[in-house]
């Protein structure tokens, strides 16, 4: 029963997927939140150090989680908390990665669940520069005052789903999901599947040019990249490298044919006199108003988007 599911988000260590430092889950039944459960977690012990890029993100420090729950003991708690009922995520495909990377960091098989992503929930739903929780949050009127704390995150997350479900004047997750054409991930011990537009062919067929080996239903894959200003995590010519690897197309300049913005650390000489965003935001702005597809993001979600 789909009118019955639980929200999710994973806080990492570092950049390596399988490194899990905490959880937040909220359980939604019939339009309402009524259960919650987060906890800090030890990370995997060939994944476990702090990097501080992640630890800026969302504040946690390995002294955090000394006495936490290790990974095989978090999973335990997770799988029975979601007690069978569909997961829903924001970018689930970071979210499901985590999960199944901190398993394989194990030796643990993959649990067997269901999932849905509000963020491409998001983009099927709300027409807007940027789709990332904080923006979809703002757009339904939910104070997010804790981004990158794992409860706040999933308690944000399910209440986007929730505003897509009156949005759209459905009951469950089945019946959005059908309405928007978009289809649940899986995954098991044999497996996975990420949730995914279904409105096209399930599997798009290799493009020119694109990593071969990137996954077709990537966040990046087919899309043009520009990176502007500077990130605190890589260089700018890393980042691009990291975009073509995923089968994203990078771009040199922001054009029509540019579909995501990263934000990085603005340049004060980028601004015009008097204005209060750079050049390439007010752009991407009027790219969108002009019915384009652009989306403007941050890097925290950059980087969560490339370990998808």
């Amino acid at each position: 029963m789909t009118a019955s599911w639980v929200a999710i988000d994973f806080e990492t260590a570092n950049r390596n997927s399988g490194s899990p430092c905490a959880v937040g889950m909220v359980a939604v039944e019939n339009g309402v939140v009524t259960d919650w459960m987060s906890t800090f977690i030890q990370p995997p012990a060939a994944h476990s150090h702090f990097e501080p890029f992640n630890t800026r993100v969302h504040g946690i420090r390995s002294s955090d989680v000394q006495g936490a729950p290790g990974w095989a003991e978090a999973l335990t708690k997770i799988v029975a908390f979601a007690d069978g009922r569909p997961l829903v995520a924001h970018n689930a495909a970071f979210d499901m990665r985590v999960l199944r990377a901190a398993c394989t960091a194990e030796g643990l098989p993959w649990p067997t669940m269901t999932y849905a992503c509000s963020l491409v929930v998001a983009r099927k739903t709300w027409q807007q520069v940027s789709h990332t929780l904080p923006a979809c949050a703002k757009t339904i009127g939910y104070r997010l005052d804790d981004h990158h704390e794992a409860g706040a995150d999933a308690a944000a997350s399910a209440h986007v789903m929730l505003a897509a479900l009156r949005h759209h004047g459905v009951a469950s997750l089945n019946e959005l999901l059908q309405k928007i054409q978009v289809g649940f991930g899986t995954i098991s011990p044999d497996g996975w599947k990420g949730s995914h537009s279904i409105s096209a062919s399930s599997k798009p067929a290799a493009l020119p040019g694109v990593n071969p080996d990137a996954d077709p239903m990537g966040p990046f894959y087919g899309r043009q990249v520009y990176v502007t200003g500077k990130l605190g995590s890589m260089t700018k010519a890393e980042a691009m490298a990291a975009i073509a690897d995923v089968g994203g197309i990078p771009s040199t300049k922001v054009t029509k044919q540019t579909n995501v913005l990263v934000v990085g650390t603005p340049n004060p000489r980028a601004f015009s006199t008097g204005a209060e965003k750079t050049n390439n935001h007010k752009k991407a702005e009027t790219m969108l108003a002009e019915g384009l597809d652009i989306e403007l993001i941050a890097e925290a979600d950059f980087l969560e988007r490339l370990n998808s």
